[in-house]
Parts: C-alpha cells; sequence; structure tokens
C-alpha cells in the first residue's frame, strides 16, 4: 500500500510539526521530515506527505481539517479541508467492490478491470462530512482518488466530535484487504465547558481593555479572540450589528473567581454548559442498566442516566453524550464547574472500563 496525500494549507504546518516531533525515529533532512514509516515534504505552497502504513493516514487525515465559521452565519460553524489523497493497494474481489458502489463506469471481469465511484460519509447533528472516492482496479492493483468536502453546519464542538469520526481506514476497508485492523477503540471527544451570548459592543471594548492576556485577531473568522490558555479562550464575532461573544474551557482551572466575575459583571454571562460526546462504544442493555445505572427511555434506540448530570446512550449509534449546566448566579458556582468536570471525567472512565469487559 502507498498513500499520498497533498495539502496547500501551509497553516497546519506547525501542528503537523509539532505531531511528528513526539513520534519515534525523527530525522530532518533539507524540506524532509521522516519519521518511522513516514514521509513528509514541506514546500513553498504545499505539503506532501508518503506513507505505507493505513495507520499514519488515520492519524493524519483529521489534523489536515480545520473548522472554520460558516461563510453566511458568523454563529455557525464548519469543519473545512484542502486535501486531497492517491492510495495505491492490493485490491479486494471485484464482487465485493461492487457492492458499495454507487457509480459503476467500466467492469470487464475477465480483464480484473473495474472503474466507478463510492462515497463514505460521517455526520454530527446537522454538519457532515462526505468522502467521495473515484476507483479503479486492474490486475489486482487498486488506485483511489479521495477528497472531502462538507454539507451544512452546526456549532463548534460539534464540529469537533465530526472530526473524530473521521477515518480515512473506513474508506480504505471498501477496495483493499491492506487494513485489517477494525477501528474500535472508543473516540473520547474533549470535555469542554462553554457558553455564548450576545454582548454590547461596549462590553467587548472593557473586557479586552482590561483582559491581560494575548489577544488575536483571527483574519479567516474575522474574529478577535483572547486566550487564557491554549486550551481556553473567549472569542469576540460581529454579526450584522451584534457581537457574539464565545467562551470555550478545556480545563476547568481556567474559569477563576476573577474570569467568573468578569463573565457576570462585564459580559453579562448566565450559564455554563460542560459537554462530552464518546463515540464507537459498545455497551449492551443490561451493562447500562445494572452497572452504569441507565434506564430505558421512551424513544426506542435511547437509554438516559438522570443525576448531577445528564447522560444518554443512543445503542444503535454506539454514541454517548455526558451534558451539564451550571448557573453563574448561584453561589459556588466556579467549584460547582470543578466538580462536575471531575465527575464527568470519572463516569467516562468506569464507562470506557465497562466497554472492554
Amino acid at each position: 500500500m502507498r498513500i499520498e496525500i497533498l495539502t496547500r494549507n501551509m497553516d497546519k504546518k506547525p501542528a503537523l510539526l509539532t505531531f511528528l516531533a513526539e513520534q519515534p525515529g525523527l530525522c530532518t533532512r533539507g524540506n524532509e521530515i521522516l519519521v518511522d514509516g513516514l514521509q513528509m515534504t514541506v514546500g513553498q505552497s504545499y505539503i506532501y506527505i508518503t506513507t505505507r502504513q493505513w495507520e499514519w493516514g488515520e492519524k493524519i487525515v483529521p489534523r489536515l481539517f480545520s473548522i472554520v465559521p460558516h461563510t453566511y452565519s458568523s454563529s455557525y460553524f464548519e469543519p473545512v479541508t484542502d486535501q486531497k489523497i492517491l492510495v495505491t493497494a492490493i485490491a479486494r474481489p471485484l464482487p465485493e467492490i461492487m457492492e458499495r458502489l454507487t457509480l459503476l463506469e467500466h467492469l470487464d471481469l475477465e480483464a480484473e478491470e473495474l472503474a466507478g465511484q463510492f462515497q463514505v460519509q460521517w455526520q454530527s447533528r446537522d454538519v457532515a462530512v462526505s468522502c467521495p472516492v473515484s476507483l479503479m482496479v486492474q490486475g489486482g492493483i487498486a488506485t483511489a482518488k479521495i477528497k472531502f468536502t462538507t454539507h451544512f453546519r452546526d456549532a463548534e464542538h460539534h464540529c469537533r466530535q465530526l472530526l473524530n469520526k473521521i477515518s480515512l481506514a473506513e474508506v480504505l476497508r471498501v477496495f483493499t484487504p491492506e487494513v485489517t485492523t477494525p477501528r474500535e477503540e472508543p473516540l473520547v471527544g474533549v470535555l469542554t465547558i462553554s457558553t455564548r451570548k450576545v454582548v454590547t459592543p461596549e462590553c467587548c471594548a472593557e473586557f479586552l481593555n482590561h483582559f491581560q492576556g494575548q489577544t488575536l485577531y483571527l483574519e479567516e473568522q474575522d474574529a478577535l479572540r483572547a486566550f487564557f490558555d491554549p486550551a481556553g479562550h473567549l472569542t469576540f464575532r460581529q454579526s450584522a450589528q451584534k457581537i457574539e461573544a464565545e467562551l470555550y474551557l478545556e480545563k476547568p482551572e481556567l474559569l477563576t473567581e476573577k474570569l467568573h466575575q468578569q463573565l457576570t459583571a462585564m459580559l453579562g454571562f448566565t450559564d455554563l454548559t460542560l459537554h462530552r460526546t464518546i463515540d464507537k462504544i459498545s455497551l449492551e442493555p443490561h451493562a447500562l442498566i445494572k452497572n452504569l445505572g441507565f434506564t430505558k427511555d421512551h424513544r426506542f434506540h435511547l437509554f438516559t442516566r438522570p443525576g448531577t448530570f445528564l447522560a444518554s446512550y443512543n445503542i444503535k449509534e454506539r454514541q454517548m453524550s455526558l451534558a451539564a449546566s451550571v448557573n453563574l448566579a448561584e453561589e459556588g458556582a466556579v467549584d460547582r464547574v470543578v466538580q462536575l468536570y471531575r465527575a464527568m471525567e470519572s463516569f467516562t472512565n468506569r464507562v470506557l472500563e465497562m466497554s472492554r469487559q
């Protein structure tokens, strides 16, 4: 198998270099970066990656996506990527491939030739990514041209959950037996603390004028972002005479008493939402009910667990969602956020342990 990935999005260079720096066998040679099983060439206006291991493709492809505000609605986001992928691999038997094709353009069973198209899609609520593939098979060798397209839009955290679902291996399995290990490990999304609110221009200006950390203007998003930490920020976007403020935190420690005071008194925030999604997790009804405290919901595929936070599990989609809300006006709101965060982390560990049994 040979996988070739090309992108002209040079903004991805720092993230890729940081990721590869953590891998074994790293060495550099001019504009080439090599690790065990992968080579990346960085040009003036492109990044070209080659590997013979599908596992590398599985790791690299999601990292070449960005989440940007939707063109016609800055309150919503969409994942985008310009990457193009060319894969050459041993082909499955033609009848197995034909079952998955949406368009058969050429078929000659005697000569073992096939040409056609198929598509794989991933979705998180209202946002989706499709992967249309053009495939040719000749002499037992498959050549596939792969790209990605985005459909619809949704909140930023749903876009992040969608990126966790994207799997190059799922695409490759359609036409080659070289991808033998299924991607069955649960995909644990980031536990986020977030909220959004329309604020006045005066409130926005007052916050930024008194903010002590780093503030940047994001040209692509037309937004001002105040950074508390690489894992936390407050973003201001203007839309039709309104300014929307969106808080995003990945660590509860970032919500200090000082920040709490600024959010409530200066910007008028009233509540925070904690949220996490776990995808591709398999749990049986008896384990959900007897061991994890879930009850059967009236909706056929859904199991829910009320308590300090709400947990729901869709047994058909194999997806679990954890959610909680904190009123910022209540006494001890900051401590409440930390307690909920720790409780949700602990419950996640229980769920993952249960899924391995």
